[in-house]
């Protein structure tokens, strides 16, 4: 009677903590934390500085059905400036397409004959990913929980700028998952 009421709290309390409350210092010095992406605006006089990392135990392949993919892990967004010091956490799903991978795409043009730079500018549309990113909770440097103010957004993920911090962010998840990059892969 006492290991079902354990087990019942243990269930209830996993679907009451939306994300575990997670300090600057745990994703720096733990391994399960990979650094992904990072960015230090090159302006004068703007002290800020941004560090998305991958919970790589959070990693989770939600569908395998070649040449269609889909992962889901965990992604913490460090951002500090002066003034503000915070850590987003963020559930990413993102889909794969492989046949419209740049080597696919490349395969697929010289079967036909097509010019590279026809290839490229197509490519630069036609990503085959797309992500959605939820929010799971907001913390402060020192690991204390605070409100959350986004909601969930869906949209396709390009490789041109200004969107390849999103793109290198699923690049990375599927490089982790694959041990290869999406644009490696040829759909024949």
């Amino acid at each position: 009677m006492l290991k079902h009421i354990f087990i019942m709290l243990a269930v209830a309390l996993a679907f009451t903590i939306p994300s575990q409350a997670i300090s600057i210092q745990e994703l720096k010095s733990s391994p399960q934390f990979k650094v992904m992406y990072e960015v230090t605006p090159d302006v004068p006089n703007v002290d800020e500085h941004t560090t998305w990392y991958l919970d790589t135990r959070s990693i989770e392949v939600l569908e395998y059905a070649p040449p269609m993919y889909k992962i889901k892990a965990t992604v913490y967004n460090a951002y500090q400036s002066p003034r503000k010091h915070v850590i987003y956490s963020d559930s990413w799903i993102v889909s794969y397409d492989t046949r419209l991978s740049l080597a696919s795409q490349v395969y697929r043009a010289k079967q036909v004959g097509a010019s590279l730079t026809t290839v490229i500018d197509a490519a630069q549309t036609k990503a085959g990913m797309t992500g959605t990113e939820e929010p799971l909770g907001v913390f402060s440097f020192d690991g204390q929980s605070l409100p959350i103010h986004v909601k969930a957004s869906t949209r396709a993920i390009l490789r041109m700028a200004p969107n390849t911090r999103r793109y290198d962010i699923a690049d990375t998840l599927f490089y982790e998952a694959y041990r290869m990059h999406f644009e490696d892969v040829v759909v024949k």
